[in-house]
Protein backbone atom coordinates (compact mmCIF):
# COMPACT_ATOMS: atom_id res chain seq x y z
CA UNK A 1 0.00 0.00 0.00
CA UNK A 2 1.96 3.57 -0.96
CA UNK A 3 1.09 6.14 1.16
CA UNK A 4 0.32 9.98 -0.14
CA UNK A 5 2.66 12.23 1.60
CA UNK A 6 1.00 15.58 2.57
CA UNK A 7 2.67 18.39 3.55
CA UNK A 8 0.81 18.37 6.85
CA UNK A 9 1.95 15.49 7.82
CA UNK A 10 5.31 17.04 7.90
CA UNK A 11 4.78 18.41 10.72
CA UNK A 12 5.22 14.83 12.64
CA UNK A 13 3.38 11.89 13.06
CA UNK A 14 3.77 10.36 16.75
CA UNK A 15 2.70 6.08 17.06
CA UNK A 16 3.54 5.81 20.46
CA UNK A 17 -0.08 6.19 22.55
CA UNK A 18 -1.56 9.21 24.12
CA UNK A 19 -1.53 9.48 27.89
CA UNK A 20 -5.11 9.31 29.38
CA UNK A 21 -7.54 12.58 28.53
CA UNK A 22 -9.38 14.32 31.53
CA UNK A 23 -12.58 13.66 29.47
CA UNK A 24 -11.49 9.45 29.95
CA UNK A 25 -11.40 10.33 33.79
CA UNK A 26 -14.62 11.58 33.28
CA UNK A 27 -16.07 8.72 32.42
CA UNK A 28 -14.32 6.33 34.92
CA UNK A 29 -17.35 6.56 36.79
CA UNK A 30 -19.36 4.19 34.18
CA UNK A 31 -16.75 1.40 35.30
CA UNK A 32 -16.82 1.82 38.42
CA UNK A 33 -20.76 0.98 38.50
CA UNK A 34 -20.16 -1.99 36.54
CA UNK A 35 -17.61 -3.27 39.49
CA UNK A 36 -20.30 -3.55 41.52
CA UNK A 37 -22.42 -6.15 39.31
CA UNK A 38 -18.95 -8.21 38.26
CA UNK A 39 -21.15 -10.88 36.05
CA UNK A 40 -18.66 -10.09 33.13
CA UNK A 41 -15.60 -11.22 34.44
CA UNK A 42 -15.31 -14.25 32.51
CA UNK A 43 -15.53 -12.37 29.03
CA UNK A 44 -12.91 -10.37 30.03
CA UNK A 45 -11.12 -12.67 31.06
CA UNK A 46 -11.35 -14.49 27.12
CA UNK A 47 -10.89 -10.70 26.10
CA UNK A 48 -7.41 -10.67 27.93
CA UNK A 49 -6.11 -13.62 26.48
CA UNK A 50 -6.52 -12.26 22.57
CA UNK A 51 -4.82 -9.28 24.08
CA UNK A 52 -1.85 -11.44 24.48
CA UNK A 53 -1.35 -12.69 21.04
CA UNK A 54 1.04 -11.31 19.47
CA UNK A 55 0.57 -9.60 15.89
CA UNK A 56 -0.44 -11.41 13.16
CA UNK A 57 -0.39 -11.10 9.40
CA UNK A 58 -4.07 -10.02 9.66
CA UNK A 59 -3.45 -7.85 13.37
CA UNK A 60 -1.21 -4.84 12.75
CA UNK A 61 -0.94 -1.17 11.59
CA UNK A 62 -1.48 -0.97 7.87
CA UNK A 63 -2.27 2.37 7.62
CA UNK A 64 1.02 4.89 8.10
CA UNK A 65 -1.65 6.67 10.83
CA UNK A 66 -2.18 4.70 14.22
CA UNK A 67 -5.45 3.86 15.53
CA UNK A 68 -7.69 7.14 16.41
CA UNK A 69 -9.11 5.43 19.06
CA UNK A 70 -8.44 5.19 22.81
CA UNK A 71 -9.32 1.67 24.46
CA UNK A 72 -10.42 2.22 27.94
CA UNK A 73 -8.35 0.23 29.87
CA UNK A 74 -11.02 -1.55 31.61
CA UNK A 75 -11.40 -3.87 28.33
CA UNK A 76 -7.52 -4.40 28.29
CA UNK A 77 -8.89 -7.52 25.84
CA UNK A 78 -9.14 -5.21 23.01
CA UNK A 79 -6.56 -4.37 20.72
CA UNK A 80 -7.23 -1.83 17.86
CA UNK A 81 -5.40 -1.68 14.16
CA UNK A 82 -5.57 0.93 11.67
CA UNK A 83 -6.35 -0.39 8.61
CA UNK A 84 -7.16 2.27 6.67
CA UNK A 85 -6.76 6.37 6.34
CA UNK A 86 -7.41 9.16 4.00
CA UNK A 87 -3.52 9.58 3.42
CA UNK A 88 -2.80 6.01 1.99
CA UNK A 89 -3.05 4.97 -1.35
CA UNK A 90 -4.34 1.41 -2.36
CA UNK A 91 -2.94 0.17 -5.37
CA UNK A 92 -2.47 2.74 -8.29
CA UNK A 93 -4.50 5.83 -6.91
CA UNK A 94 -7.28 4.35 -4.51
CA UNK A 95 -7.54 6.85 -1.34
CA UNK A 96 -10.86 6.45 0.64
CA UNK A 97 -13.57 9.51 1.11
CA UNK A 98 -14.21 11.40 3.96
CA UNK A 99 -16.06 10.61 6.30
CA UNK A 100 -16.97 6.73 6.12
CA UNK A 101 -20.12 5.58 8.11
CA UNK A 102 -22.24 2.38 6.97
CA UNK A 103 -20.60 -0.70 5.68
CA UNK A 104 -20.74 -4.53 4.84
CA UNK A 105 -18.24 -6.58 4.38
CA UNK A 106 -18.79 -10.41 2.13
CA UNK A 107 -16.28 -12.72 0.79
CA UNK A 108 -14.38 -12.51 -2.50
CA UNK A 109 -13.38 -15.98 -3.48
CA UNK A 110 -11.73 -18.16 -0.94
CA UNK A 111 -8.84 -15.89 -0.22
CA UNK A 112 -10.31 -12.48 0.35
CA UNK A 113 -12.98 -9.75 0.90
CA UNK A 114 -15.31 -7.02 -0.71
CA UNK A 115 -15.64 -4.15 1.71
CA UNK A 116 -18.48 -1.79 0.86
CA UNK A 117 -18.69 1.49 2.62
CA UNK A 118 -20.45 4.74 2.59
CA UNK A 119 -18.19 8.08 2.51
CA UNK A 120 -21.42 10.26 4.13
CA UNK A 121 -20.39 14.27 3.46
CA UNK A 122 -18.35 12.68 -0.48
CA UNK A 123 -21.78 11.55 -1.02
CA UNK A 124 -19.88 8.64 -2.33
CA UNK A 125 -19.83 4.93 -2.01
CA UNK A 126 -16.68 3.01 -1.91
CA UNK A 127 -15.34 -0.41 -2.34
CA UNK A 128 -12.43 -1.91 -0.97
CA UNK A 129 -10.69 -5.38 -1.94
CA UNK A 130 -8.91 -6.75 1.04
CA UNK A 131 -7.04 -10.18 1.00
CA UNK A 132 -7.39 -12.84 3.47
CA UNK A 133 -5.80 -11.10 6.38
CA UNK A 134 -7.72 -7.30 5.74
CA UNK A 135 -4.79 -6.10 3.96
CA UNK A 136 -6.03 -3.65 1.14
CA UNK A 137 -5.04 -5.02 -2.36
CA UNK A 138 -7.19 -2.40 -4.35
CA UNK A 139 -10.39 0.14 -4.36
CA UNK A 140 -12.85 1.91 -6.41
CA UNK A 141 -16.28 3.69 -6.06
CA UNK A 142 -19.52 2.01 -6.74
CA UNK A 143 -21.03 5.91 -6.57
CA UNK A 144 -19.58 8.72 -6.53
CA UNK A 145 -21.20 12.81 -5.92
CA UNK A 146 -21.48 13.59 -9.83
CA UNK A 147 -24.57 11.32 -9.44
CA UNK A 148 -27.77 13.10 -10.39
CA UNK A 149 -29.51 12.34 -7.25
CA UNK A 150 -26.55 12.39 -4.63
CA UNK A 151 -27.03 12.71 -1.01
CA UNK A 152 -25.25 12.14 1.63
CA UNK A 153 -24.52 8.23 2.44
CA UNK A 154 -25.41 7.25 5.69
CA UNK A 155 -26.03 3.93 7.83
CA UNK A 156 -26.25 0.99 5.11
CA UNK A 157 -26.34 -2.77 5.78
CA UNK A 158 -25.28 -5.46 3.54
CA UNK A 159 -27.82 -7.76 2.25
CA UNK A 160 -26.44 -11.42 2.00
CA UNK A 161 -28.00 -13.66 -0.02
CA UNK A 162 -26.70 -16.72 2.63
CA UNK A 163 -28.61 -14.60 5.36
CA UNK A 164 -31.48 -12.90 3.79
CA UNK A 165 -32.22 -14.78 0.51
CA UNK A 166 -32.34 -14.58 -2.65
CA UNK A 167 -29.17 -15.28 -5.06
CA UNK A 168 -27.32 -12.38 -4.68
CA UNK A 169 -25.48 -9.64 -2.42
CA UNK A 170 -26.85 -6.20 -2.19
CA UNK A 171 -25.77 -3.22 -0.33
CA UNK A 172 -28.45 -1.40 1.13
CA UNK A 173 -27.26 2.36 1.60
CA UNK A 174 -29.59 4.88 3.17
CA UNK A 175 -29.64 8.12 1.52
CA UNK A 176 -30.68 11.42 3.37
CA UNK A 177 -31.24 15.26 2.15
CA UNK A 178 -31.13 14.82 -1.11
CA UNK A 179 -33.77 15.57 -4.14
CA UNK A 180 -34.77 11.98 -3.63
CA UNK A 181 -34.30 10.44 -0.88
CA UNK A 182 -34.70 6.94 -1.22
CA UNK A 183 -32.57 3.48 -0.19
CA UNK A 184 -29.94 2.65 -3.24
CA UNK A 185 -29.35 -0.98 -4.39
CA UNK A 186 -26.01 -1.34 -5.05
CA UNK A 187 -24.25 -4.67 -6.42
CA UNK A 188 -21.33 -4.97 -4.83
CA UNK A 189 -19.68 -7.75 -7.04
CA UNK A 190 -20.04 -5.25 -10.31
CA UNK A 191 -17.40 -6.22 -12.48
CA UNK A 192 -17.09 -2.22 -14.03
CA UNK A 193 -18.84 0.08 -11.86
CA UNK A 194 -21.27 3.32 -13.04
CA UNK A 195 -20.69 5.64 -10.29
CA UNK A 196 -23.49 7.82 -11.69
CA UNK A 197 -26.25 5.17 -12.40
CA UNK A 198 -29.92 5.22 -10.80
CA UNK A 199 -29.85 3.34 -8.22
CA UNK A 200 -32.88 3.90 -5.84
CA UNK A 201 -35.49 2.07 -4.61
CA UNK A 202 -38.94 4.36 -4.08
CA UNK A 203 -40.73 1.37 -3.39
CA UNK A 204 -39.39 1.41 0.04
CA UNK A 205 -40.38 4.74 0.57
CA UNK A 206 -38.71 8.34 1.17
CA UNK A 207 -37.91 9.14 4.14
CA UNK A 208 -34.49 10.75 5.49
CA UNK A 209 -33.17 7.13 5.68
CA UNK A 210 -30.62 6.07 8.36
CA UNK A 211 -30.14 2.51 7.56
CA UNK A 212 -32.21 0.33 5.76
CA UNK A 213 -31.76 -3.52 7.74
CA UNK A 214 -33.07 -6.22 6.04
CA UNK A 215 -34.06 -9.04 8.85
CA UNK A 216 -32.85 -13.19 8.18
CA UNK A 217 -35.23 -14.80 5.95
CA UNK A 218 -36.01 -16.80 8.49
CA UNK A 219 -37.59 -14.80 10.96
CA UNK A 220 -40.60 -14.14 9.46
CA UNK A 221 -40.53 -17.18 6.68
CA UNK A 222 -42.28 -16.16 3.52
CA UNK A 223 -41.96 -12.57 3.71
CA UNK A 224 -39.40 -9.85 3.01
CA UNK A 225 -38.88 -7.52 6.19
CA UNK A 226 -36.91 -4.29 6.25
CA UNK A 227 -36.26 -1.62 9.14
CA UNK A 228 -34.98 1.92 9.36
CA UNK A 229 -35.20 5.02 10.57
CA UNK A 230 -36.23 8.19 9.61
CA UNK A 231 -33.93 10.95 10.61
CA UNK A 232 -35.83 13.63 10.67
CA UNK A 233 -36.99 15.81 13.62
CA UNK A 234 -40.16 14.15 14.24
CA UNK A 235 -39.26 10.85 12.27
CA UNK A 236 -39.58 6.87 13.44
CA UNK A 237 -39.02 3.65 12.68
CA UNK A 238 -39.93 2.40 9.27
CA UNK A 239 -40.98 -0.82 8.59
CA UNK A 240 -40.74 -2.01 4.82
CA UNK A 241 -42.75 -5.58 4.23
CA UNK A 242 -43.71 -7.97 1.26
CA UNK A 243 -45.74 -11.30 1.95
CA UNK A 244 -44.60 -12.49 -1.98
CA UNK A 245 -41.28 -14.14 -0.64
CA UNK A 246 -38.47 -13.02 1.60
CA UNK A 247 -36.44 -11.44 -1.44
CA UNK A 248 -39.03 -9.21 -2.96
CA UNK A 249 -38.15 -5.17 -2.27
CA UNK A 250 -40.19 -3.85 -4.81
CA UNK A 251 -44.26 -5.00 -4.49
CA UNK A 252 -44.24 -4.36 -0.36
CA UNK A 253 -46.16 -2.09 1.39
CA UNK A 254 -44.67 0.79 3.79
CA UNK A 255 -45.24 0.96 7.44
CA UNK A 256 -44.38 3.55 10.66
CA UNK A 257 -44.25 3.62 13.81
CA UNK A 258 -47.26 4.57 16.32
CA UNK A 259 -47.39 3.83 20.25
CA UNK A 260 -50.48 2.54 21.57
CA UNK A 261 -49.97 3.04 24.92
CA UNK A 262 -48.13 6.19 27.10
CA UNK A 263 -47.64 7.21 30.22
CA UNK A 264 -49.69 8.23 32.76
CA UNK A 265 -47.21 11.17 34.23
CA UNK A 266 -46.66 8.83 37.48
CA UNK A 267 -45.04 5.77 36.42
CA UNK A 268 -47.94 3.94 35.49
CA UNK A 269 -49.05 3.17 31.45
CA UNK A 270 -52.29 4.04 29.90
CA UNK A 271 -54.06 3.91 26.70
CA UNK A 272 -52.71 6.15 23.94
CA UNK A 273 -55.52 8.26 22.78
CA UNK A 274 -56.62 8.32 19.41
CA UNK A 275 -55.93 11.16 17.02
CA UNK A 276 -52.73 12.60 19.12
CA UNK A 277 -48.87 12.16 17.91
CA UNK A 278 -46.92 11.10 20.56
CA UNK A 279 -43.66 12.18 21.58
CA UNK A 280 -40.55 10.67 23.67
CA UNK A 281 -41.65 12.05 26.60
CA UNK A 282 -44.38 9.70 26.35
CA UNK A 283 -42.34 7.62 27.68
CA UNK A 284 -40.37 6.27 30.95
CA UNK A 285 -37.35 5.06 31.38
CA UNK A 286 -37.36 1.63 31.61
CA UNK A 287 -41.19 0.94 31.04
CA UNK A 288 -42.54 -1.05 28.31
CA UNK A 289 -45.46 -0.15 25.76
CA UNK A 290 -47.54 -1.65 23.07
CA UNK A 291 -46.75 -0.61 19.63
CA UNK A 292 -47.87 -1.16 16.21
CA UNK A 293 -46.97 -0.15 12.32
CA UNK A 294 -49.39 1.78 10.46
CA UNK A 295 -49.40 1.88 6.21
CA UNK A 296 -48.72 4.85 4.40
CA UNK A 297 -50.66 3.86 1.44
CA UNK A 298 -48.57 3.82 -2.49
CA UNK A 299 -45.82 4.96 -0.36
CA UNK A 300 -44.14 4.12 -3.25
CA UNK A 301 -45.10 7.49 -5.32
CA UNK A 302 -45.25 9.58 -2.66
CA UNK A 303 -42.43 12.29 -2.44
CA UNK A 304 -40.99 13.15 0.96
CA UNK A 305 -43.25 15.55 2.25
CA UNK A 306 -46.17 13.64 1.59
CA UNK A 307 -44.77 10.83 3.22
CA UNK A 308 -44.38 13.46 6.20
CA UNK A 309 -47.31 14.64 5.93
CA UNK A 310 -49.41 11.75 5.70
CA UNK A 311 -48.08 10.22 8.81
CA UNK A 312 -47.99 12.66 10.73
CA UNK A 313 -51.45 14.32 10.09
CA UNK A 314 -53.28 11.06 9.06
CA UNK A 315 -51.75 8.12 11.02
CA UNK A 316 -50.21 10.58 14.11
CA UNK A 317 -47.01 8.41 13.83
CA UNK A 318 -44.77 8.97 16.88
CA UNK A 319 -42.02 11.51 17.00
CA UNK A 320 -38.94 10.82 17.84
CA UNK A 321 -36.37 13.95 17.83
CA UNK A 322 -33.83 12.42 15.04
CA UNK A 323 -33.68 8.31 15.05
CA UNK A 324 -30.32 7.31 13.69
CA UNK A 325 -28.95 3.82 13.20
CA UNK A 326 -30.66 0.34 14.23
CA UNK A 327 -29.93 -3.33 14.43
CA UNK A 328 -30.92 -6.54 15.55
CA UNK A 329 -29.92 -8.87 18.08
CA UNK A 330 -27.55 -12.18 16.30
CA UNK A 331 -27.36 -15.64 17.54
CA UNK A 332 -30.91 -17.38 15.61
CA UNK A 333 -33.58 -16.33 13.74
CA UNK A 334 -36.01 -15.64 16.71
CA UNK A 335 -33.29 -12.77 18.50
CA UNK A 336 -33.32 -10.73 14.90
CA UNK A 337 -36.92 -9.83 16.45
CA UNK A 338 -35.25 -7.93 18.98
CA UNK A 339 -34.37 -4.66 17.14
CA UNK A 340 -32.22 -1.46 19.06
CA UNK A 341 -32.49 1.77 17.66
CA UNK A 342 -30.39 5.10 18.63
CA UNK A 343 -32.17 8.83 18.85
CA UNK A 344 -29.52 11.00 18.95
CA UNK A 345 -31.25 14.26 19.94
CA UNK A 346 -31.58 17.63 19.31
CA UNK A 347 -28.26 18.88 20.69
CA UNK A 348 -27.29 20.16 24.11
CA UNK A 349 -29.46 22.56 25.85
CA UNK A 350 -32.13 23.01 22.98
CA UNK A 351 -35.05 22.45 25.53
CA UNK A 352 -36.39 19.74 23.32
CA UNK A 353 -38.12 16.07 25.04
CA UNK A 354 -34.90 14.50 23.83
CA UNK A 355 -31.34 16.86 23.94
CA UNK A 356 -28.97 14.41 24.76
CA UNK A 357 -30.00 11.20 23.16
CA UNK A 358 -31.73 8.16 23.90
CA UNK A 359 -31.46 3.82 23.29
CA UNK A 360 -34.77 1.84 22.64
CA UNK A 361 -35.29 -1.88 22.37
CA UNK A 362 -38.00 -2.84 20.14
CA UNK A 363 -39.31 -6.33 20.43
CA UNK A 364 -41.57 -6.92 17.29
CA UNK A 365 -44.16 -10.14 17.62
CA UNK A 366 -43.43 -13.55 16.73
CA UNK A 367 -46.93 -14.01 14.84
CA UNK A 368 -46.52 -10.70 12.94
CA UNK A 369 -43.83 -7.56 12.51
CA UNK A 370 -46.60 -5.08 12.62
CA UNK A 371 -47.41 -5.30 16.10
CA UNK A 372 -44.08 -5.27 19.41
CA UNK A 373 -43.12 -3.53 22.49
CA UNK A 374 -40.77 -0.74 22.55
CA UNK A 375 -38.15 0.17 25.83
CA UNK A 376 -36.55 3.32 26.37
CA UNK A 377 -33.80 1.49 28.04
CA UNK A 378 -30.88 4.57 27.97
CA UNK A 379 -31.15 7.86 28.24
CA UNK A 380 -28.70 10.88 28.55
CA UNK A 381 -31.18 13.49 29.44
CA UNK A 382 -30.63 14.87 32.75
CA UNK A 383 -34.38 14.53 33.02
CA UNK A 384 -34.33 11.00 34.16
CA UNK A 385 -31.28 11.58 36.40
CA UNK A 386 -31.35 9.02 39.13
CA UNK A 387 -33.26 6.62 37.35
CA UNK A 388 -32.54 3.38 35.94
CA UNK A 389 -30.79 3.47 32.84
CA UNK A 390 -29.53 7.29 33.11
CA UNK A 391 -26.43 7.49 31.65
CA UNK A 392 -24.60 11.43 32.04
CA UNK A 393 -21.97 10.71 29.74
CA UNK A 394 -24.26 10.01 26.98
CA UNK A 395 -24.02 12.86 23.93
CA UNK A 396 -26.07 11.89 20.86
CA UNK A 397 -26.09 8.20 20.23
CA UNK A 398 -26.42 7.78 16.26
CA UNK A 399 -24.73 4.17 15.46
CA UNK A 400 -25.74 0.56 16.39
CA UNK A 401 -24.44 -2.66 16.83
CA UNK A 402 -25.90 -5.76 18.24
CA UNK A 403 -24.36 -9.15 18.67
CA UNK A 404 -25.51 -11.74 20.28
CA UNK A 405 -24.84 -10.98 24.16
CA UNK A 406 -24.39 -7.07 23.78
CA UNK A 407 -25.51 -3.95 22.50
CA UNK A 408 -22.91 -1.29 21.15
CA UNK A 409 -23.90 2.33 20.82
CA UNK A 410 -21.66 4.90 19.22
CA UNK A 411 -21.88 8.58 19.71
CA UNK A 412 -21.87 11.68 17.16
CA UNK A 413 -21.49 14.66 19.49
CA UNK A 414 -23.78 17.15 17.39
CA UNK A 415 -25.53 20.44 17.59
CA UNK A 416 -23.14 21.21 20.35
CA UNK A 417 -23.56 18.48 22.42
CA UNK A 418 -20.27 18.54 23.36
CA UNK A 419 -21.12 19.56 27.17
CA UNK A 420 -20.28 16.03 28.67
CA UNK A 421 -16.15 16.33 28.67
CA UNK A 422 -15.18 13.99 25.90
CA UNK A 423 -14.76 13.40 22.43
CA UNK A 424 -17.20 10.54 20.41
CA UNK A 425 -17.31 7.43 23.05
CA UNK A 426 -19.05 4.23 22.33
CA UNK A 427 -20.59 2.61 24.96
CA UNK A 428 -21.04 -1.49 25.23
CA UNK A 429 -23.98 -2.65 27.51
CA UNK A 430 -26.13 -5.73 27.97
CA UNK A 431 -29.52 -6.87 25.70
CA UNK A 432 -31.62 -4.62 28.52
CA UNK A 433 -29.45 -1.58 28.65
CA UNK A 434 -28.18 -2.48 31.81
CA UNK A 435 -24.27 -2.72 32.88
CA UNK A 436 -23.22 0.40 30.18
CA UNK A 437 -19.40 0.57 30.13
CA UNK A 438 -17.15 2.88 28.13
CA UNK A 439 -15.31 0.48 24.96
CA UNK A 440 -13.35 3.47 23.43
CA UNK A 441 -13.33 6.98 22.37
CA UNK A 442 -11.56 9.09 19.64
CA UNK A 443 -8.26 10.10 19.61
CA UNK A 444 -8.07 13.54 19.38
CA UNK A 445 -4.20 14.19 18.46
CA UNK A 446 -1.77 16.44 16.14
CA UNK A 447 -1.98 15.10 12.48
CA UNK A 448 -0.53 19.01 11.39
CA UNK A 449 -2.57 22.41 11.46
CA UNK A 450 -5.90 20.94 13.02
CA UNK A 451 -7.49 21.65 16.07
CA UNK A 452 -7.08 19.74 19.38
CA UNK A 453 -10.21 20.35 20.87
CA UNK A 454 -12.88 17.58 21.12
CA UNK A 455 -15.62 20.07 20.09
CA UNK A 456 -16.89 19.09 16.18
CA UNK A 457 -13.96 16.52 15.92
CA UNK A 458 -15.71 13.29 14.71
CA UNK A 459 -18.25 10.66 15.25
CA UNK A 460 -17.87 6.78 14.70
CA UNK A 461 -19.70 5.31 11.78
CA UNK A 462 -20.28 1.39 11.15
CA UNK A 463 -19.18 -1.04 13.46
CA UNK A 464 -19.30 -4.20 11.53
CA UNK A 465 -18.47 -8.30 13.60
CA UNK A 466 -16.90 -9.65 10.93
CA UNK A 467 -15.45 -12.38 13.10
CA UNK A 468 -17.49 -15.09 11.24
CA UNK A 469 -15.98 -14.36 7.88
CA UNK A 470 -12.17 -14.04 9.10
CA UNK A 471 -12.48 -17.17 11.37
CA UNK A 472 -11.32 -14.80 14.49
CA UNK A 473 -13.56 -14.35 17.23
CA UNK A 474 -14.39 -10.62 18.42
CA UNK A 475 -13.13 -9.35 15.00
CA UNK A 476 -14.93 -5.95 14.40
CA UNK A 477 -14.01 -3.57 11.64
CA UNK A 478 -14.79 0.10 12.99
CA UNK A 479 -15.39 3.35 10.90
CA UNK A 480 -14.58 6.57 12.25
CA UNK A 481 -15.12 10.27 10.86
CA UNK A 482 -11.92 12.19 11.70
CA UNK A 483 -13.58 15.48 11.11
CA UNK A 484 -11.06 17.34 13.02
CA UNK A 485 -7.99 16.53 10.48
CA UNK A 486 -9.08 18.93 7.21
CA UNK A 487 -7.08 18.76 4.00
CA UNK A 488 -8.13 19.76 0.77
CA UNK A 489 -6.21 16.80 -0.45
CA UNK A 490 -9.36 14.90 0.67
CA UNK A 491 -11.60 16.60 -1.05
CA UNK A 492 -13.41 14.73 -4.60
CA UNK A 493 -11.16 11.45 -3.90
CA UNK A 494 -14.19 9.96 -5.28
CA UNK A 495 -13.40 11.22 -8.68
CA UNK A 496 -15.86 13.69 -8.77
CA UNK A 497 -15.21 17.48 -8.22
CA UNK A 498 -18.22 19.47 -7.34
CA UNK A 499 -19.11 22.20 -5.01
CA UNK A 500 -19.36 21.48 -1.31
CA UNK A 501 -16.75 18.90 -1.50
CA UNK A 502 -15.82 17.46 2.27
CA UNK A 503 -12.13 18.09 3.37
CA UNK A 504 -12.64 15.50 6.41
CA UNK A 505 -10.86 12.41 7.24
CA UNK A 506 -11.91 8.85 7.26
CA UNK A 507 -10.22 5.88 8.63
CA UNK A 508 -10.95 2.50 9.28
CA UNK A 509 -10.25 0.63 12.42
CA UNK A 510 -9.81 -2.69 13.17
CA UNK A 511 -10.60 -4.11 16.80
CA UNK A 512 -9.64 -7.76 18.08
CA UNK A 513 -10.62 -9.05 21.47
CA UNK A 514 -14.26 -7.06 21.31
CA UNK A 515 -16.88 -9.65 22.96
CA UNK A 516 -19.19 -10.59 21.25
Amino acid sequence: MKILRLPLLLVGLSFAMLSTSCSEDGLDGINGKDGIDGQNGQDGKAGEDAALLLDTDMFFDKSIIEPLVTVNPSFNGVKAYSLLTSVDVVGDNFQIASTVDGAGLIKDGEDGFIYVVNCEDAKAIARLRLDKNLNPISGDYLLNSGVADYSRQCSGTMWEKEIHGGDKDVFLSASEESVSNVVKEIDPRIETPNPTGDYGNKALGQFLWENAVPLPKNTYPGKTVILGGNDLDGGQPILYMSENGDVDRTNGKVYVLRTKQISDGAGGIIDAPAGERHDESDFDLKNTYDVEFLEIPNAKNLSTNETSNYYKNTLFATSFVRMEDLDYQKGNDENARNIYFAVTGKGAGKGTVNDQGNVYKLVLDADSPLTGKLTKIISGNDSDKGKDGYLRPLQSPDNVCVTENYVYFQEDPNGGTWNRGHAASIYQSDLQGNNVRNVLDLKVKSLGNNSLSIVESGEFGALTDVSDKVGVPGTFLLNIQVKYWQDNAFKALDGHDGPGESDRASQIVILRGLPQ
